[in-house]
C-alpha cells in the first residue's frame, strides 16, 4: 500500500497535538492506495455509504465528466491513527517529510480512513475506469495525524466550524467505529448493535451504537437535553463538549462509567415479569429506554467532573469516579443477594410507571431525560446505599 505524494506541505496543529499533511498525488496512486479502505466505506463505521438518489447520480455525473477534462477538486481528507512511539518520531519542531511518507504508506488499512470525500472518490474512481488516459492527473490530498483518538474527534467538531456543518451525530459517525472498537474491547461482553444490524435489544448489555455515541456526548456536555441533530454552529453544546474532550482521559472516563452502567443493567435484568404492565415492566426496561441510559450517563458526569462552568480538578474527578466504581460494586453485590421477589420489590417499577404517568408535558423525551438524571444522581448521592429505588423515583 504505497502513495507517491509530491510537494508536500506540513502544519502543526498545537491546539489538538496532530499534524495536517498537504500534497499532491496521482489519480492512479490514490485509486490504488485507498481501493481497500474505500471498498470498506472509507475505512470507518457510519461513513455515508455511496449515495444512490437521483439527485445524486446526476451530481455524480457531472463530476465524473469534469475530472475527466481535468478539473482540480477540492482536497480528499485522510486520517491516520499512530502509536505514541510512531507519532513521536514526526511529532517534532521540523516534521520530516520522508517519515511522514514512509508511515502513511506502511500504516495498516485499519489505521486509515477516509474522513471526507466518499462521493468523490467514487467519482474518481469511475472517471478513471472510463478513461485511463487520467491516471497521471493531480489530485489534492490532505493527511490528519493522530495518535489518539480524542484529538481526531476534536479535529472533526471543529473542521467544519463556518461551513455547511454536519450534525454533531454525523461528526462522531465519522469516527464512532474506532471510538465502538475501543469499547468493545474494553468491556468485552457489552452487546454494540451498528446501523446496519437488524438487531433489536433482548437482554441487558444491549445497546445500539448510535445510542453509545449519544451518550458519550452528553457525557462530555454534562447535559441531558443535548439535541444530536441539531447543527455545529449552536455554540453552547460545541464549546462544552469540546472543552471536556479536550482532557486526554475523556474516552477512558466514560468507557468505565459506561461499565458501570451496564454492570448496573445486567444486575435489574434478573428481574422478568410473564405479564407486562407499563413502559417498565421488568429490569431489562430501564436501561433499554434511551432517556434512562442518557439521565444516568448525565447524573455521574456531574458528579465526576462537576457541572458546566464549575470543572473539578483532574485529582478530584479520578477521585470521584474511583469512589463510585466502588459504591457500585459494593450495591450490585446487593442486589445479586436479593430474591426475585426482593428485587422486584427494591426495583418498584409500578412506582416508577406511576410517577411518570402523574406528568404529561409536551416534551416526553425531554422531560423523562431531566427525570431520570434527578433520579440517579440522587442515587449517586446516596453512595447507592437506598432501601428501594422508591427514593429515586420521587426525587423529580
Amino acid at each position: 500500500m504505497i502513495i507517491q505524494i509530491k510537494h508536500v506541505t506540513i502544519v502543526k496543529d498545537k491546539r489538538s497535538n496532530c499534524l495536517s499533511c498537504m500534497g499532491i498525488t496521482t489519480i492512479q496512486d490514490y485509486i490504488k492506495y485507498i481501493e481497500n479502505i474505500y471498498t470498506n466505506k472509507g475505512g470507518i463505521e457510519g461513513q455515508r455509504d455511496v449515495l444512490r438518489t437521483s439527485s445524486a447520480i446526476k451530481i455524480r455525473k457531472r463530476m465524473i465528466e469534469d475530472v475527466a477534462k481535468g478539473t482540480v477538486l477540492p482536497p480528499l481528507v485522510l486520517g491516520l491513527l499512530l502509536s505514541h512511539e510512531d507519532f513521536e518520531k514526526i511529532n517534532t519542531e521540523e516534521p520530516n517529510e520522508d517519515t511522514i511518507l514512509d508511515l502513511l504508506s506502511h500504516s495498516p488499512n485499519e489505521n486509515v480512513s477516509l474522513i471526507d470525500g466518499m462521493q468523490r472518490t467514487t467519482a474518481i474512481i469511475e472517471a478513471f475506469k472510463a478513461n485511463e488516459n487520467i491516471a497521471n492527473n493531480d489530485l489534492r490530498v490532505e493527511i490528519w495525524i493522530v495518535e489518539n483518538l480524542n484529538n481526531l474527534m476534536y479535529r472533526m467538531l471543529v473542521l467544519n466550524t463556518g461551513q455547511v456543518p454536519w450534525t454533531i451525530r454525523r461528526q462522531l459517525e465519522v469516527v464512532y467505529g474506532s471510538l465502538l472498537k475501543t469499547i468493545k474491547e474494553s468491556i468485552p461482553n457489552i452487546e454494540i448493535y451498528t446501523i446496519d444490524d437488524s438487531r433489536y435489544r433482548t437482554d441487558g448489555g444491549q445497546y445500539q451504537g448510535e445510542s453509545i455515541i449519544e451518550l458519550f456526548i452528553v457525557f462530555g456536555s454534562r447535559k441531558e437535553k443535548v439535541n444530536i441533530k441539531e447543527r455545529v454552529a449552536e455554540e453552547f453544546t460545541r464549546l462544552d463538549f469540546i472543552e471536556s474532550t479536550d482532557r486526554s482521559d475523556l474516552l477512558s472516563m466514560f468507557i468505565r462509567c459506561l461499565q458501570i452502567m451496564y454492570k448496573i443493567d445486567k444486575s435489574f435484568t434478573r428481574h422478568e415479569v410473564e405479564n407486562k404492565i407499563g413502559k417498565f415492566s421488568e429490569g431489562k426496561d430501564l436501561f433499554k429506554s434511551q432517556p434512562a441510559r442518557v439521565g444516568f450517563m448525565t447524573a455521574l458526569a456531574i458528579d465526576i467532573f462537576g457541572r458546566p462552568g464549575n470543572d473539578r480538578s483532574e485529582e478530584l474527578q479520578t477521585k470521584n469516579l474511583n469512589r463510585i466504581e466502588q459504591e457500585v460494586d459494593d450495591f450490585i453485590s446487593l442486589i445479586n443477594d436479593f430474591s426475585e421477589d426482593e428485587l422486584k420489590t427494591f426495583l418498584s417499577l409500578d412506582i416508577l410507571n406511576e410517577c411518570l404517568a402523574d406528568h404529561n408535558p409536551s416534551k416526553v423525551g425531554d422531560f423523562e431525560r431531566t427525570f431520570f438524571k434527578e433520579a440517579f444522581y440522587t442515587l449517586i448521592q446516596e453512595h447507592f446505599k437506598v432501601q428501594s429505588m422508591i427514593l429515586c423515583w420521587r426525587a423529580y
